[in-house]
């Protein structure tokens, strides 16, 4: 037996990963929008707090926007405090304030 032959290399087996259940977007089921707000960036705010500029609806259409007009965008999330009093010590929660979907009929 030559030296080539006795090493092995181990066979790489593929990997099965489960495909994610596609969900169909809120506006077609009638609930709310995800929590996540798109933002462009204003002109004016280097170096400074961020200013926000346009509101647009999507991150598609953030990145697009982005991509057209040389600024960046903002992905803003809006929370609420909530109080949770269920177990021993009260704590407070973080939910995210969603919007609701008004359909253009």
């Amino acid at each position: 037996m030559s030296q080539e032959a006795a090493v092995m290399e181990p066979k790489a087996t593929p990997i099965a990963t489960a495909r994610p259940a596609r969900k169909k977007p809120a506006e077609s089921r009638g609930e709310t929008e995800s929590a996540v707000r798109y933002f462009l960036a204003s002109r004016n705010s280097e170096g400074g707090p961020p200013l926000l500029g346009k509101e647009v609806s999507s991150e598609n259409e953030a990145l697009i926007e982005s991509l057209k007009t040389g600024v960046g965008f903002y992905a803003l999330i809006e929370y609420r405090a909530v109080p949770d009093l269920t177990g021993k010590a009260p704590t407070i929660r973080k939910d995210p304030v969603r919007r609701t979907v008004v359909s253009a009929k």
